[in-house]
This record gives C-alpha cells, sequence and structure tokens, in this order.
C-alpha cells in the first residue's frame, strides 16, 4: 500500500519590522489568538528559569556560537550542555553515547547542514516547507532515538541552531501532542498562516514590549513567529 502524505505548504513570507502604533489595529474586542497568547505569557511567568525576555538575549548569543556546519567536539560540549539545561537529554542514554552519537554522524551534520540550512538564515518558517529542512532534522534525531519518535529532542537542537525555521517543542508547555516533528512544524506555519493580521500585529506589539521592559532592544533575528505560535499553543495547553 502506497501511503500519500499531506505537504504542508508554507505561509506568505514574514518579515518583521518594529511596528508603528499609528499601524497596528488592535482589535476592539480581544480575540482567541489574543486570549491564547496572554494565557501563554502568564504560564511562561510562572515558570522561575524562562526569562522574562522570552529568550532574546539568548537567541542574539547564539548566532555567535553557530558553527555554520563545523561540528565539532569542541562545539559539542557546551551545546550537550545547553541541551540537557533545557530538559531535551531526558532519557537512558548518557552524555557519553549521545556524544558518540554525534560524534558518529558529525561529518554528515555538517554536509547536510551547509546544503539545506546555512541558506536559510535569513528566512524564518514561513517561506521554507518541511521536505527542505528534513534531512536536517531527521539525521539529528539519530542522537537520541525514542521508542515515541517525541521530537522533544531534535527540535531543541535544531532551534537553537536555526530558531526562525525550526520551532521548538517543550513537554512542560505544551504537552508535546504530536507525534513526529514534521507534524508539529506543519501545525505552527498551520496557525500563523490562519491568524488574522490584526491579531500579528497586537501579538507582535505585546511580545516587543515585552522584552523592551527588560531594557534590551529586540534582537533583530528574534523568531517572532515561532515564538508566538509556541506561546499561544502553550496559553491553549494552559488556560487560565
Amino acid at each position: 500500500m502506497r501511503v500519500i502524505r499531506a505537504e504542508c505548504k508554507p505561509a506568505a513570507t514574514f518579515r518583521w519590522e518594529k511596528p508603528d502604533v499609528a499601524d497596528v489595529q488592535t482589535p476592539s474586542v480581544p480575540s482567541q489568538a489574543v486570549h491564547e497568547l496572554v494565557d501563554g505569557l502568564a504560564f511562561w511567568d510562572s515558570r522561575r528559569d524562562w526569562g522574562a525576555d522570552l529568550g532574546n538575549a539568548e537567541y542574539e548569543a547564539w548566532v555567535a556560537e553557530n558553527p555554520h556546519g563545523d561540528f565539532t567536539l569542541d562545539w559539542w560540549k557546551p551545546f550537550l550542555g545547553r541541551l540537557n539545561r533545557w530538559k531535551a537529554t531526558r532519557g537512558p542514554d548518557s552524555g557519553d553515547v549521545l556524544t558518540s552519537r554525534f560524534a558518529a554522524c558529525a561529518a554528515d551534520l555538517g554536509r547536510v547542514w551547509t546544503d539545506t540550512c546555512e541558506p536559510l538564515l535569513d528566512v524564518d518558517i514561513t517561506s521554507v516547507t518541511w521536505d527542505q529542512v528534513s534531512d536536517f532534522a531527521t539525521l539529528v534525531a539519530t542522537i537520541k532515538p525514542t521508542r515515541s519518535n517525541s521530537p522533544v529532542f531534535g527540535s531543541k537542537f535544531c532551534h537553537f541552531l536555526l530558531p526562525r525555521v525550526f520551532p521548538v517543542v517543550d513537554n512542560e508547555g505544551l504537552g508535546n501532542r504530536w507525534s513526529t516533528y514534521e507534524r508539529y512544524f506543519c501545525h505552527v506555519q498551520d496557525t500563523w498562516a490562519a491568524t488574522a493580521d490584526a491579531d500579528r500585529s497586537a501579538m507582535i506589539t505585546t511580545i516587543t514590549d515585552r522584552i523592551s521592559a527588560t531594557g534590551a532592544s529586540v534582537y533583530s533575528g528574534y523568531p517572532f513567529v515561532n515564538k508566538l505560535v509556541e506561546i499561544r499553543l502553550i496559553g491553549r495547553q494552559h488556560p487560565r
């Protein structure tokens, strides 16, 4: 039997620019999308170590740490520490086991990254298809295989390297309701595509204000689409 897979298609390319207050049409009555964002932010704030700036400083720092395909053991060791802190490595596999698997596929990771991900540094999830990036995500998943095909490890690994393209899956916030990373990737695309322009503007303004309140400027490469959908889905999972 031939299995026909539904293809998720990217929405119109999203490029963020700081909204002009005069141009933002805030809905007079908060929509479901805005309610979800508010609930998601409330849950976010209840987590002690998630960060008031919604990852803004980390995203800027990660750019300088991106190996651009040169996946060496010297790069891997602190990166593994980050994966540990983000609770991406839970399970029976020790750090030594993960390191051995990483080393075994490091050359292939570099090749696939160069071919498929490096050209996407300046775009986001709205302008790519899963098929364009699936080879890298699939290879990353071999470092920590699971019986359930949990996308947590792979999504966090990929998100740290290309956060505007790869959305992150987190058990605590999202509940990990997607059986594969592909399904979640496509769900993020579909959710954003179905979001009204007025809601997008209102939510971008909300996130921008939150980050600015910490005294920082919004990083120019901030993954607005992936972060907004992530927080909305957290709000959907944890309504107030």
